[in-house]
């Protein structure tokens, strides 16, 4: 990553080493690719572990396979390794329970043991994305992992103008490849509003003029362990 638009010196380091591991806990398929596309595949370019948990799968049969399909492609294109901790069953995040959704979150900590995770911003007017960001900070009691939220990922929402993003990466040689892995996401299917390619590429756009940059994307820093490479271990 580039000296000026990245992670905090201390951590921009630590993750560009290969032993490093970044979790990115997601409530669905595409919030991912909307929200930090770019910096998934910037960070596995640089030979960062990115592992990929969606949440909820709340479609069965052809449908299923379908969604299960596009991620798997867009997880191919940005070199991210997906996993799926409830494929089993079709449940939206509320369905979880915030108990068991914790739990869930517990597990994966354990057995992935990330260095950073990157979710949704506790802020996030929809209410699974809230849900799995309240739940990842309640689980990160047991962990020692810096934590970044993402961008809402829809714009047309209050939240949206009120998330306030301290980190800014540029992925202006990534967005092709976003876009591309996008793509599926964008296309109408009865019961899901398709993705706004366009409404994407525009709050990349705007998030790179904020940081001088071409495209970026933004996050909010919501915890990190030491002062960087001011006390590199913490």
């Amino acid at each position: 990553m580039s000296e000026d638009e990245s992670w905090p010196a201390g951590t921009r380091a630590e993750m560009d080493t290969p032993s490093r591991t970044v979790l990115v806990v997601v409530a669905h398929a595409d919030d991912a690719e909307i929200a930090a596309g770019g910096t998934i595949a910037r960070l596995s370019d640089a030979g960062v572990r990115v592992v990929t948990a969606v949440l909820s799968l709340a479609e069965t049969g052809v449908g299923a396979e379908r969604r299960i399909g596009d991620t798997t492609r867009a997880a191919d294109l940005l070199g991210y390794e997906l996993c799926w901790p409830r494929k089993d069953l079709p449940l939206q995040v509320a369905d979880y329970g915030e108990v068991a959704l914790v739990a869930t979150i517990d597990r994966l900590m354990a057995d992935i043991a990330p260095h950073t995770v990157l979710t949704h911003w506790r802020g996030d007017g929809h209410v699974d994305h809230a849900l799995t960001g309240r739940a990842v900070a309640a689980a990160l009691r047991n962990h020692r992992a810096d934590l970044f939220s993402i961008r809402p990922a829809e714009p047309r929402t209050i939240a949206t103008s009120q998330f306030t993003p301290t980190v800014f990466v540029d992925i202006s040689d990534y967005v092709k490849r976003k876009a591309e892995a996008l793509e599926p996401f964008t296309r109408r299917r009865p019961g899901f509003r398709p993705v706004d390619g366009i409404a994407v590429q525009i709050t990349d756009r705007f998030h790179g003029q904020l940081s001088g940059t071409e495209h970026a994307e933004a996050f909010l820093l919501e915890r990190q362990h030491g002062l960087g490479a001011a006390l590199p271990d913490g």
